[in-house]
């Protein structure tokens, strides 16, 4: 492999690993350094020696570059550059760009990456490597193109959602999510491959502020088929801090250049990582300060920015991920009811056993085979395979799936599943794209926020808001309603053990003249879906609902300074009026506020827990009233007082 290739891997890895991704041009750019000739000879010098020891598969050497020797003798071949430089009187920081590679037919790639050492300064001013190794952040561009790689192609035609956040100026890869079903929402780009595509839609991610990405791929399933870019989504970070943001942003810019060689910028850097959650990399730079000058950091900030590392963004990722797998679905998911209701009719064939699998088929949208076991219930009624006492049921099914039969020729017709939900959409809607990030967006929230197991949830997206509104009036007046982006529709029965949902699904609409996002707007019912679930149907007040619906959308727009406002003008709304929930116009939108922030109230005083532990006891048939003193001490007058008093920020 040539150094002239070599080093084109580097300059990407250099671009991608948290210098800004702008700076196409790295290569070509002069090394950054104080260092003087002196310095630089003995700098390089030491470096050349950790070269050609790790050149000869030295162990030790092989470490810094954080590579292990290969299983055989073969040779390697090491190309690095220094980038950046800085001297201070105890030692250097060297910043380089490596790559490691073993010399057979086909050259196998070792290591590559961008990393930081320290060489100390001996009394006769030379230097020499210590122990000390930063290595990069991990490279989002890299860790997503492995999450695609891993996942197959051949299953059939499916769709994949890989996940990134921007944080301060450096982009982390999050999670991925899989639907099956075709979709050409925009025309797929077969010629680039899947790490080009994202980097491109990255270049075109807002400029400003910490985002959510989501990069949508699409593939035909056919053997040997490849995934193709299908488009992205980018949703603003809402309840984060701009200007921290901005700042960290730009303190990653100054980094690149002369600031680099400033043991104060390396604190003030890691000052502004801490402030957005990027402990790991605050924590490096804070110890890269200290190694340039040993009396500007405090031992004990030193000390508390390490405990912190824990609660870095990138480690956060792991360990959501891991909770929402222990989480994993509800009881009530068609899958598991399905399973166990066909295991129960192959033992005693029933008329109502074959209306249950229906009822869980149409649901996913399996409307042949929802047709299918309506037919084989209707030859099992004819025979007599049912109990007298089932009639009841049985009547209240069939007349449910009939309606759903009927509704499916007006639904949108493009079928879209993941494990969660079920999407009915038009084919080459463009909205479908932002449509499928905003839906895994929503699970996430829901999940990593309430650790709810949830069901199959169904999701309408309709063309505009005409047809929207056509639809859900025919069982809720409010979807007329201009204002109205998005509705949940819920049938519940009553029953001897409480309320059973027989249907639910979310509506929303793509109007493009609508520039509402969809990302707040699915949240925030998928909340209610959540509320639902762990109420088990109950009646919850609705300014709780509401509440906590609006703290999933990550926030009711300016519903802080809509409530700091109202308190200083004396027009809060009462808990009586927040019971009623009889509002529209602007005290609507005071209504949401208020309910967001007494929900945020509850769970700074009494924990997130004290939010599903008042929705569990709801579930139980505990009156609300007795929920919230059970739970809190208080009722919800008294809790609207002392949230007055203490609450408002």
């Amino acid at each position: 492999m040539s150094a002239r290739f070599l080093n084109t891997i580097f300059v990407a890895s250099l671009l991608l690993c948290g210098l800004h991704v702008s700076s196409v041009r790295a290569q070509e750019t002069p090394m950054v350094s104080n260092a003087t000739p002196r310095d630089f000879q003995s700098i390089s010098a030491a470096l050349l020696t950790l070269e050609n020891t790790a050149r000869k598969g030295d162990a030790n050497a092989l470490t810094y570059y954080g590579a292990t020797p290969p299983a055989d003798t073969s040779p390697l071949q090491i190309s690095s550059r220094i980038t950046h430089i800085a001297v201070s009187p105890t030692g250097a920081l060297v910043r380089q760009v490596f790559g490691i590679s073993i010399q057979r037919a086909f050259p196998v790639p070792l290591a590559a990456g961008t990393q930081e050492l320290w060489l100390t300064r001996a009394a006769d001013g030379s230097f020499a490597l210590s122990p000390t190794r930063f290595s990069a952040p991990p490279e989002a561009l890299a860790d997503l193109q492995k999450t695609i790689e891993s996942e197959r192609t051949d299953d059939g035609p499916e769709i994949l959602d890989v996940v990134a956040s921007r944080v301060g100026g450096r982009w982390i890869a999050l999670r991925r999510q899989q639907w099956t079903g075709t979709v050409l929402a925009q025309n797929p780009d077969p010629n680039t491959r899947p790490r080009d595509y994202i980097y491109r839609q990255m270049s075109r991610a807002p400029r400003t502020g910490g985002i959510s990405a989501h990069f949508i791929f699409s593939n035909t399933g056919k053997q040997g088929a490849t995934w193709q870019g299908l488009g992205a989504a980018f949703n603003p970070f809402k309840g984060r801090n701009s200007q921290q943001d901005a700042l960290a942003s730009s303190w990653r810019d100054r980094m690149v250049s002369r600031d680099y060689t400033f043991a104060s910028s390396h604190r003030e850097f890691a000052r502004a990582l801490f402030a957005v959650g990027l402990w790991n990399e605050g924590a490096d730079e804070l110890r890269k300060a200290s190694l340039l000058d040993p009396n500007l950091v405090p031992a004990a900030e030193l000390s508390e920015a390490d405990k912190n590392r824990s609660r870095d963004a990138q480690s956060a990722v792991v360990k959501q991920l891991q909770d929402e797998k222990n989480v994993g679905l509800g009881q009530d998911h068609p899958t598991y009811l399905i399973n166990a209701l066909q295991m129960q009719q192959r033992n005693q064939p029933n008329a109502l056993g074959a209306l249950r699998i229906a009822l869980e088929y149409s649901r996913l949208a399996e409307d042949a085979r929802a047709e299918n076991w309506t037919n084989q219930a209707i030859d099992l009624q004819q025979r007599g395979a049912f109990r007298q006492a089932d009639t009841g049921w049985m009547q209240l099914l069939f007349d449910h799936l009939r309606e759903r039969a009927k509704l499916t020729k007006v639904k949108p017709s493009t079928i879209l599943r993941s494990q969660l939900f079920t999407v009915r959409a038009w084919a080459n809607d463009p909205q479908i794209v932002t449509l499928l990030a905003s839906l895994e967006e929503a699970q996430h929230t829901v999940y990593a926020g309430f650790g709810i197991p949830m069901g199959n949830t169904e999701v309408l997206l309709w063309h505009n808001q005409g047809e929207f509104a056509r639809y859900t009036t025919q069982f809720a007046e409010k979807g007329g309603n201009e204002f109205v982006a998005a509705l949940t529709l819920t049938k519940l029965v009553t029953t001897r053990t409480g309320p059973l949902v027989l249907g639910e699904e979310i509506n929303t609409f793509s109007d493009t003249t609508d520039t509402q996002p969809l990302f707040g707007t699915l949240a925030h019912e998928y909340g209610h879906v959540a509320v639902r679930q762990l109420s088990k149907g109950r009646m919850v007040p609705e300014w709780f609902n509401e509440g906590i619906a609006a703290s999933c959308e990550g926030g009711y727009e300016g519903y802080i300074s809509r409530v700091r406002r109202a308190t200083n003008a004396g027009t809060l709304l009462s808990m009586g009026e927040l019971s009623d929930w009889r509002v529209d116009g602007e005290r609507a939108f005071l209504a949401y506020s208020q309910a967001n922030s007494i929900l945020d109230f509850i769970v700074t005083k009494w924990g997130k827990n004290a939010v599903l532990d008042i929705l569990r006891q709801i579930g139980e048939d505990t009156a609300p009233e007795d929920a919230f003193r059970n739970v809190l001490g208080l009722g919800q007058s008294e809790l609207w007082n002392q949230w007055q008093r203490e609450g408002i920020r």
